[in-house]
């Protein structure tokens, strides 16, 4: 579920994700975006890479050619993501759901100052509009400009 954090992704483009998507040499990772947003290849953390190999390694027949497969060795479903996102909540001691995630990648991001044309083009979004949700400013943001 880091990926979904640190990408954006909606479940749809989790559960849309192939093994062919990933490109372990470029270090990038092409994201079929949903929802009329503007696919592309994004950078993949080390981390990210070394997760992604272990669990190819682990995850025995890939036939199907999804990376997240259940027992049926077909993609797992989006009512599936959802289970498994608001489950590790609950476990957390959160309420939770999927497209926070999304949400959370944007916010962060953001506040962490990086370009708003930046973030657009990691979420895939068409209008920078849609980016600009993001930018409502963390406790203490404004306090930074004049420390």
């Amino acid at each position: 579920m880091s990926l979904a954090n640190r990408h954006g992704l909606r479940r749809s483009e989790a559960v849309a994700m192939r093994w062919e998507d990933i490109n372990f040499q470029a270090q990038e990772i092409f994201i079929r975006r949903a929802k009329g947003s503007l696919s592309g290849a994004a950078p993949l953390w080390k981390d990210e890479l070394n997760a992604l190999r272990k669990y190819q390694r682990e995850s025995g027949d890939r036939s199907s050619g999804y990376v997240w497969m259940g027992r049926n060795k077909q993609a797992i479903s989006g009512k599936t993501i959802y289970y498994l996102i608001t489950e590790l909540g609950t476990a957390a001691g959160m309420i939770i759901h999927p497209h926070q995630l999304r949400h959370s990648c944007g916010y962060h991001l953001i506040n962490q100052g990086h370009d708003l044309r930046l973030v657009q083009q990691l979420l895939g979004h068409k209008q920078v509009n849609n980016t600009i949700r993001y930018t409502q400013l963390a406790a203490g943001a404004l306090r930074k400009l004049v420390d």
